[in-house]
Formats: structure tokens, sequence, C-alpha cells
């Protein structure tokens, strides 16, 4: 094959390197139903869309655990919000918690971070966002479960109590985009359960040959919710992107606007026990919790820049600059309180990214070299004064093809923190110490190796090992107020890949942690050192402060299986989740099920389409009380009218599963209770494609 010219196309479908090969994955791809990077790529010749080897998003071969839904995948699924397509992807499980964190995701039985248009998203920024980004805006999200990847986010995270990695995985979500194939415009409008509505208009196009693109859309989004359970919200979202791409440069920049007011769902209460507090304590069983909080305005702004360089046939340098902000005014009212005497509290999460890298694609090797910053701002809701810390981390990956059939690759990173002003820290006895401004944290680092060997036109194998270590944040509370010892993880994790042609295809993916000097929660207090209660500054209520401890060792294991495939007008995806790590007596109240089901049945027959989905979640418990133990089933047809009308009719939890995923409560005080799914909604879609 030739060698490939100075341009790189920005999202083209494959880069090939100078031989051919091409830098890739194996990945799950819904739509059209095939495996990325079968057989035929490790010979050189590509399948599928892959990422340019210079971008950081680019995965070694070795890397299996992936999976991609494009944006026809997510129209025939029709879900609810992103936290539905996450609980219905293989490997993920979401625990909706509500105030004003919306929901928590984690994967493989920690937390995932979140990539919003190539930019990184901090802990609370993204756990927010999340809830407020709407699934009609985005045109791929892609699952990577495999944590070892380094080029992607920092190796700790922001202000948290929780120790331990904060990238246990990633999900990539991108937003609608104009580009080739792409061009036109659209406009959409449906309506759905509670008085649900929403209308979205997108125009892109292309000029000068293909050079130049720009695209923006709109859409807002409002409904009732269910009576009583105070789940209304309203939203206005604003989109807009460009790019240019010639033989000498690459660019890209895109905007993402959201201007929300949104009521926090009331949980219902699972307190059996003495009610302690009279004024403040547990929500008895079955009852709706008091709390009818809202936020108004949450607003989110995402601004993403990309700058890419190919200065030959073999060197790239590329730049991404990231800016993001979510920002929102708490209500705090309850049942029991005239509104009128509720002041809002304000909070604001905000982070700017920096990401440098050079790539050098020769014709058996792939070597990139870089460095990233992202710098973090929050004010929480009821404080005074703002936290902000700074990440500085430097990377390098190195791919060798040994023969066609055959890569290794390895990769290391380095980062370490600038506490640029540290807040409070709760000690054992429950009074604050002010954390001192300008310190720097221990180094954490991350080294990873990997292989993968096509075995032949059908098999493929790949293992991969990376080891981390992680200093403790300078946040948690632990007994006699010692400083615990950074924790170290072993992680591996195999994957096994067969392409038996379209009707048939097969990934597994087994992982085993050894956790070494893991916090896990030593009890919690509630009482300062007086006797007095501890009070939450956000809700002017008793609360209260986990307490950790280091153990020797924590092991967590599972395997991911994976079946697709096609045939004639039908297509099918079936996924099987299996996770081995949780606390048994789910007293961490981050617990994932053990096993987890997805499928989904597709079909297409001239101007008809249909989708059956399901979900699959075990019975697991959390603080205690048992959630998950539910079945979900979405039902969606459509049919082309003509004329490029297309008419849809949607129905979600067939099973009217009244479900819950999370126990929102804290261990030594008030169960808050469960955000219960509303059960079986329906809803009918309209579009115009032009």
């Amino acid at each position: 094959m030739a060698r490939m010219k100075a341009p790189c196309l920005l999202l083209s479908p494959i880069l090939l390197l100078p031989d051919g090969a091409a830098w890739a994955v194996d990945e799950v791809r819904l739509s059209p139903l095939q495996v990325e990077g079968s057989q035929d790529e490790m010979i050189g010749e590509p399948v599928g869309a892959a990422i340019p080897a210079y971008q950081r998003f680019a995965l070694p071969r070795s890397v299996a655990a992936v999976q991609t839904l494009e944006r026809e995948d997510i129209e025939a699924i029709r879900p609810r919000d992103v936290s539905d397509l996450i609980e219905g992807s293989l490997g993920m499980s979401i625990g909706r918690q509500g105030a004003r964190v919306h929901n928590f995701s984690y994967n493989r039985g920690d937390k995932v971070s979140i990539i919003l248009d190539g930019v990184y998203l901090t802990q609370a920024e993204a756990q927010r966002v999340l809830g407020d980004l709407p699934v009609e805006m985005i045109d791929s999200i892609r699952f990577l479960r495999d944590a070892s990847v380094i080029t992607i986010s920092p190796l700790m995270d922001f202000g948290s109590a929780n120790a331990g990695s904060p990238n246990q995985g990633f999900i990539l979500i991108e937003t609608r985009k104009s580009g080739p194939g792409k061009e036109g415009g659209e406009l959409k409008t449906s309506y759905a359960s509670y008085d649900t509505r929403k209308t979205l208009g997108f125009l892109g196009d292309t000029w000068l040959d293909g050079r130049l693109s720009l695209g923006g859309g709109y859409q807002r989004s409002e409904s009732n919710g269910k009576p009583k359970w105070n789940m209304a919200y309203a939203a206005d979202t604003w989109l807009a992107n460009a790019g240019w791409k010639d033989e000498c440069f690459i660019a890209s920049a895109s905007f993402f606007l959201n201007k929300a007011s949104r009521e926090i769902q009331r949980a219902e209460g699972t307190y059996t026990g003495a009610t302690r507090y009279p004024l403040s304590g547990p929500t008895p069983k079955g009852v709706m919790d008091k709390n009818i909080w809202k936020y108004a305005p949450m607003d989110t702004r995402v601004i993403a820049v990309n700058l890419t360089r190919p200065w030959n046939d073999v060197h790239t340098t590329a730049l991404t600059y990231g800016w993001t902000e979510a920002k929102g005014t708490q209500y705090a009212y309850t049942t029991t309180t005239d509104k009128s005497t509720v002041a809002g509290r304000d909070a604001k999460d905000r982070a700017k990214e920096w990401n440098l890298s050079h790539t050098v694609a020769g014709a058996k090797t792939t070597f990139k070299i870089g460095a990233q910053t992202v710098e973090w701002f929050q004010l929480s809701e009821g404080n005074s004064s703002p936290r902000e810390e700074k990440v500085y981390g430097a990377y390098i990956t190195l791919e060798q093809r040994i023969t066609p059939a055959w890569s290794v690759d390895a990769a290391f990173r380095l980062d370490r923190k600038r506490i640029i002003q540290g807040g409070d820290k709760y000690l054992e006895n429950g009074s604050k110490t002010e954390l001192s401004d300008g310190q720097w944290t221990d180094d954490a680092t991350l080294f990873s190796l990997g292989s993968a060997w096509q075995i032949d036109p059908v098999w493929r194998l790949s293992g991969r090992y990376s080891f981390n270590r992680t200093p403790t944040p300078d946040v948690i509370t632990t007994r006699n107020n010692e400083s615990l010892p950074a924790e170290k993880r072993h992680r591996y994790e195999l994957g096994l890949n067969a392409h038996f042609g379209r009707a048939l295809q097969l990934s597994l993916t087994p992982f085993y942690y050894v956790l070494r000097n893991a916090k896990v929660s030593d009890g919690a207090i509630d009482t300062d050192a007086e006797g007095n209660p501890i009070i939450d500054p956000t809700t002017g209520e008793q609360t209260s402060v986990s307490i950790y401890k280091a153990v020797d060792e924590v092991i967590r294991k599972g395997i991911e299986v994976g079946l697709q495939g096609n045939a004639g007008a039908w297509s099918y995806e079936l996924g099987w989740t299996y996770y081995d790590g949780n606390d048994e007596n789910g007293t961490t109240g981050s617990e994932v099920p053990d096993n987890k089901y997805n499928a989904r049945l597709g079909w297409r027959q001239g101007p008809w389409n249909a989708s059956l989905s399901a979900v699959r979640v075990d019975p697991y418990l959390s603080y205690g009380y048992t959630v998950g133990d539910f079945t979900v089933l979405n039902l969606n047809l459509s049919r082309e009218l003509g004329h490029s009308f297309s008419a849809s009719l949607f129905a979600q939890n067939l099973l009217d599963e009244r479900y819950a995923t999370n126990n929102k409560g804290y261990p030594a005080t008030a169960n808050w209770g469960v955000l219960r799914d509303v059960g079986t909604t329906y809803g009918t879609e309209m579009r115009f494609r032009f």
C-alpha cells in the first residue's frame, strides 16, 4: 500500500501508518454491527473507523474493552437521558443519587472519567453535566472500560474525599457536528408522558471542497415530571462548531451551552429504625422525603479547541485547549418551610485544560510524548471560600509492530498536584481545620504494558497489565487523624475477540485488580468533640462525615461478554457483565450489581425500523438496603413517510418497574431513601431532514 501523504484529515475514517498498518482497537460498534479492528486490519487492510494516532484518544491494539454507540443507535434505544445509555452498555452501571450531583457512574467498582467534545470534565462537573446533556444532541458515545489508557485524564481526582484513581474507565461523548457525510439540517419535535416536550433544530454544511465545515443547533427541553415527585425541568441547549482541514493544518472548535432550571426528584424513604432527630431525621420507609430542592439556574458551558500540525508523513503535533464551567443556584426548600424565606445558595465548578503532544508514526513504531495540565475551581453551596487545585502531568507511549499480526506497547505517566487553595478538612472529633494553601502532593504514577496477537483470520487475543500509585487525598478524615499510605493498584486485563462474519461476533474481557492500601469506610461521625451535631452548610441539617482507613488488600475481578451480529433485516446485541468486589453488607453506598445483562434486537425493512432493548440488573445492597433487581424493556418503532419526513412511536420501561439503584443515606444518621423510576412512559416524535 502506498505511503500516506502529509495531510491527516480530521475525523477521517482511519489513519494509515506508512506501512499500511492502522492504529486501532478491537471495538464493538453497533451501527453497523461489526468489530472494529478485525482480522483484516491486523494484516494491513483497515476495517471500520478508528481514531488517528496523533489524537489523545487513540488506543493501542491491546485495548479490547471498548464499545461505541453512534447517533443511529441512540435514536433506536430511545433513552430518556445519558444515564440510560450508560446503564444499558456493557460493563457500566449507574447509581442515581440526585441532589446537586444528579447521578454517579461506576465502572468495575470505581469512578469513570467523562470526556465531552474532547475536554476532560472533573468528577463534580461530570456528574452535574450528565443530567442536563440532551441525548438528542449527541453524535456518539464511546465506553472505554480499560483503566490503563494514560493520555486522556489525570491520575488524581480533585477535591474528593474518595481515594484511588479517578479514571477507572472513560466515557467519551461527542456532541453533534457537521462535516463530510453530515451536511444538511434536521428539525425534530417529540411529546411524551408527564407533558415532556422536546424541539430540536440543527444545520451544518461544508465549503471549499470540504476543507471548511460549520454547524450549529438548538434544543428546547421541558417536562412537568410526575406529580408530587418534584421532577419538573426546563432547559435551552445551544451547539456551535467549526472545522478546517488541509494538507498542512487541522483545526476544530466547538461550543456547548446549556441553561436549565431543574427540580431535584424527591426520594422515597427507606428508614425503619427509631427516629433520632425529629426535625431533620430519617424519612420513614415508603414516605416521600420532605426536601423539594431545585436549581434555578443550572448552567453549563464547554469550549473545546483542537489544533493539529502534520509536519510530514511521520511527525504530527497536536494541541487541545478546554474550558468548562457548571454553575447554579440551589434553593433548599422543604414541604414545611415558607419558600419566601429560603435564600439561594450559589455553586460553581470550573476547569481549564491544556494537552500538548507529539506523535512519531513510523513504519512499525508509533511513539507519543505529551504533557497535560488541568486546573480546577469549586465553590460549593453554602461555602464562602472556593477550593482550587491544578494537576501537571507528562506521559509517553510506545507501540511496536513486531509482525503484521503481533504488536506490543508500553506507556508511562507521572502527575503532581498543587493545592492552590485548600479549603477545610474534618478531624476525627468533628472539628474543622484549614488546609494549607500552595502545597504540592506526592507524585501519582502509572505504568502499563500490553500486547495483541491476531491468531488467525477469526481469533484475536490481547492482554494488558498496569500499575499505578495514587497518594491519599488531603481532605479525608481518619482515625487519630493519621496519614494513610498511597494506594497501589495492579490491574490485569485480557481480551478475546472472534469475528465469525456479520452474523456472529464475540468479545470476552476478563479483569483482575489487586488494590494495596485501599481506602475503605471506617464508620462515621455526626457530632463534634463537644457533642454538638455536625451541620451541613447546604441544608442547615445534621449530617455525618465518613472516616476512612487503609486495608492491606482488596480484590476486584469480573468478566464482560458480548455477542452481536446481523442477518438480513435483523440485528442483535447481547451482553453480560459480572463483577466481584463489593462490600457484602453494602455499607459504602457505591456498590454495583454482581450481574448485569443487556440486549438489543433491531429490525429494518423498507421504510420501517424497529428496536427492542432490555437491561436486567441483579439485586444488591446500598447502605444495607436492597436496590437493583429490575428489568427494563424499551420499544421504538419508526417509519419513513417520504419527502424526508419520519414518525416514531416509543415506550420506555414497558414492564413498569419502579426500581432504584442507590440508597442515598449516610451510615450513622439519616437514610434519605431511594430515587425510584417513574415507570412506563410513552411518546411520539416527528422528524424532517433537509
